[in-house]
Parts: structure tokens; sequence; C-alpha cells
């Protein structure tokens, strides 16, 4: 089992003996698969089942992978589904062509399980830091967006809180009018101090928490 064994992996091969090893080896390892055994069935189960990989043989009979390929990229749909090209070729023309098209890697026949296996973690790996850095950035400019928002603030709560200690110096100390302005010069206070730690922020980072939980670390 990895941490990848919730992924759902689409198989695309002609050959049903090759398909079915790659189905034992990757459920072996956890993970979820659909098997097909044409082009044209690749495309139907790529979009209507939406994997989080595919297994994409270049040499089959109705299609060939890299035309499956280019069709893929070409949906908004299934345009960033990660595929690695299955294939017994691998000189250069046949790989430039499966590259051009919008592989993202490529494992040869026969297939060895090792190689399988790792080039598909190494996928699932990019795509998860790839993911964890589009969320990072997400949260950094919100952080940002809020620190502007923060420092616009700061000058009228100034305003209050020096108007709220002009207020004390013409009320009798301990009087209800007194002690009510206090606390309101307490509370704009903090809201001061809360803003300018906000503005101070200058790291963000997500962290695991329970599950798929995230919790946000933040810093100076």
């Amino acid at each position: 089992m990895t941490q990848f064994s919730n992924k759902t992996i689409l198989i695309a091969d002609d050959l049903t003996t090759n398909r079915k090893m790659l189905q034992f080896l990757l459920e072996k390892r956890g993970y979820r698969t659909i098997g097909v055994n044409s082009g044209y069935a690749c495309l139907q189960e790529a979009r209507n089942r939406k994997p989080d990989l595919l297994l994409l043989d270049i040499m089959m009979p109705d299609i060939s992978g890299i035309d499956v390929c280019k069709r893929l990229r070409a949906d908004s749909a299934t345009g960033m589904l990660p595929i690695i090209f299955v294939t017994a070729a691998t000189d250069d023309l046949t790989l430039s062509k499966a590259f051009d098209a919008g592989g993202n890697d490529y494992i040869r026949k026969p297939i060895n399980g090792i190689e399988l296996t790792k080039r598909v973690q190494a996928i699932f790996e990019q795509e998860k830091f790839i993911e964890t850095n589009r969320e990072e950035e997400k949260l950094r400019g919100v952080l940002a967006m809020s620190g502007t928002i923060c420092h616009e603030l700061n000058q009228p709560l100034q305003f209050i809180s020096g108007n709220c200690q002009l207020l004390l110096m013409d009320l009798e100390k301990g009087s209800p009018a007194y002690n009510r302005v206090t606390k309101m010069k307490e509370q704009i206070d903090r809201l001061g101090d809360m803003t300018k730690k906000l503005t101070q922020i200058s790291r963000v980072e997500t962290r695991s928490y329970v599950g798929d939980t995230k919790i946000l670390s933040i810093g100076k």
C-alpha cells in the first residue's frame, strides 16, 4: 500500500494480457484501476470517470495512443490528466512524438513491476507538490490582501484610540463613563495590535493535521 492508494488509474491497452498484468501490479499496491481495450473507449472513460492517471499504450488498432493523448489534452475536462505512455517502441522518434503530444512519462515493455510502481508514484508525488504549491500561493495572496486591509485600518483605529484618550482626560476617573471609555479603548488597542501582527506575517505554510485536514501555519 502507498499514500496514494486512493487514486484511480485508467489503463488502455488492446492486449488483454498486458492490461490484466498492469491492473494486477497496481491493485497489489492498493490503487484502483479501470481497464479498457481501445483508444475510443479510453477517451470515453477518461471523460466520464475522471481518473487520476492514465497508462496509455501507444500502439492500438482503432486510434493510436499518441492521438488519444492529443485529444485528451485538447479537452478542458481532461487536459490536466497525467499520462504515462506504455510502449515497446522506445526509439527517439516515437518518444519525441509521445512527449510532444503531451505525455508526462513513459514505461517500457515488457513491464518491470518496480519501474511501473516508481514511475506512477513519481507522478502522484509531483501532482501533490504542484497542488501544495498552488494552495500555498492562494494563501499567500489572501494574506497579502489582508495585510493591505489591516494597514488601511490602522489609521482610523489609532484615531479612535487617541480620541478615547482625550475623553478620559476630561472624565472623572472611576466614573461609569470613564470605565466604559477605558474598556472601549482597550478593545480598540487590541484590534490595533492584531492588525499590526497580521501586516508583519512573511511566511505561510500548510501542515497535515488529522486525516486529510490541513492547518495553516504562519510566522514572521
